[in-house]
């Protein structure tokens, strides 16, 4: 049986048409179906795809994000060949494996290739009905390497001896939301966060032999392991994929599944959104941080710089501070931040949230009442359009600070924390201030 299938229905219309015209109209299911919704129950099949070349469509990011997503979709159907034709001549550098061969042809006036991958061959029989081996054992997309197993034994082992270490400690500090896994076995560079009874799975770039769709299977296979071995349903797990920072990348907004629940943690809640952003809006490595917040905000005037969805905010409240202030570019995060005000209680013209280029901020605001207790967390980086000039935590921080300290009361405590690892803070260049490095004792026990 042949099924064509194409997103668009009138591509469709002109396809009926044509096998009409050739009078095999009977011998073709035609099907409107997006690609990333592939699927077959049979066992063995040929799969002969035309993907866009970018020639017409103009949209190459568009058309690069398709060819590194047909692994991830050819996987499905792992005993089937596949055949690919295409103008591309990074076909195999975007699928990321070789085909088995390749023939060069036309389609049209477009000189083309025809990428073979090739699948394992059914199993035939002779005469005697005796099973004759397959030429081709191998998978065209996906398949686990032998070690992947002994992996996911040692995976699951990790999971359950962290589990059981950490089994009393979150509950004696009310803490709800923890890290059991930070990339223990160097094979597997996963950070595996327990977000109440959600896992939050984040993977961290690291070479690698395996092809894309094989590392689409062993990904699968981790994360099929760390939901058995903590005895989580398969639709509470989340997975982020962090790549390296190169450049001028950033990181973006990538679904819109809307996984939010709200979480505890130290006697306050939190909303956290597991699906759609590469960070949940909940770091959890700044949790001791934020109780130093909390128990230096008695009566103080408190701004948040950088202040993402506020959880220093809402620490500071808690802590009795008598008015808060946060400052973000995002009016989503400024718009999650008053909702975990909101959900403590904090409510009120003694709670701001302010959208703007926190260097702006600083420049225009007026003398005023000083603030006596400012958290500064910037990004490493940022080239947002929003703001006046890019942002670089390194060359930027001392200008920053100098701008923070006018309006900082005197006694008053600044924390400012980077994620930057090669960041170096030089202390002759913020004259007038005490400077002690907190790092060591912020790291939380998890």
């Amino acid at each position: 049986r042949v099924i064509g299938t194409d997103s668009d229905p009138k591509s469709l219309e002109l396809a009926r048409y044509l096998a009409a015209q050739a009078s095999v109209a009977k011998d073709i299911h035609f099907q409107q179906r997006e690609f990333l919704d592939l699927s077959s129950q049979r066992q063995y099949g040929c799969l002969i795809c035309n993907p866009p070349y970018g020639e017409r469509l103009g949209d190459d990011k568009e058309i690069t994000a398709l060819y590194q997503s047909i692994p991830k979709v050819l996987r499905k159907l792992k005993t089937w060949s596949h055949f690919m034709l295409s103008a591309r001549d990074d076909l195999e550098t975007l699928v990321g494996q070789q085909a088995d061969r390749r023939r060069k042809l036309y389609n049209g006036r477009i000189a083309c290739t025809y990428y073979q991958f090739f699948g394992p061959r059914p199993p035939r029989t002779d005469g005697e009905d005796r099973v004759k081996p397959s030429v081709h054992s191998g998978q065209a997309f996906g398949g686990l390497h032998p070690e992947a197993e002994r992996q996911a034994t040692e995976f699951a082992n990790r999971l359950r001896k962290r589990a059981r270490h950490l089994r009393r400690w979150p509950a004696r500090r009310g803490i709800t939301c923890f890290r059991l896994y930070e990339r223990d076995i160097p094979e597997i560079p996963l950070v595996v966060d327990l977000y109440e009874e959600a896992l939050h799975i984040a993977e961290f770039e690291r070479p690698h032999e395996r092809t894309t769709a094989q590392h689409a299977d062993w990904l699968d296979q981790m994360v099929r392991t760390a939901a058995h071995a903590l005895q989580t349903p398969r639709e509470l797990v989340f997975v982020k994929h962090r790549a390296r920072q190169r450049g001028h990348s950033q990181y973006k907004r990538f679904g819109n599944e809307q996984a939010t629940r709200v979480v505890q943690e130290g006697g306050l809640k939190f909303q956290v959104n597991l699906s759609d952003y590469l960070d949940t809006g909940l770091f959890l490595d700044h949790r001791i941080t934020r109780s130093l917040v909390h128990d230096s905000a008695q009566g103080a005037n408190f701004l948040n710089l950088f202040a993402y969805t506020g959880t220093f905010s809402v620490y500071a409240a808690a802590g009795g501070a008598a008015q808060t202030t946060s400052v973000d570019l995002s009016p989503t995060y400024l718009t999650w931040a008053a909702e975990n005000l909101r959900l403590n209680g904090f409510e009120g013209k003694q709670h701001r949230q302010i959208q703007s280029d926190v260097m702006r901020y600083l420049t225009d605001l007026s003398p005023g009442r000083p603030f006596d207790l400012v958290v500064v967390d910037p990004p490493t980086y940022s080239n947002s359009k929003k703001l006046d000039a890019d942002w670089d935590v390194q060359r930027d921080y001392a200008t920053l600070l100098k701008r923070v300290l006018i309006h900082t009361a005197k006694g008053g405590v600044i924390f400012f924390a980077t994620h930057s690892r090669r960041f170096k803070l030089d202390e002759a260049d913020l004259g007038g201030v005490t400077i002690r490095n907190i790092t060591r004792q912020t790291i939380p026990e998890d």
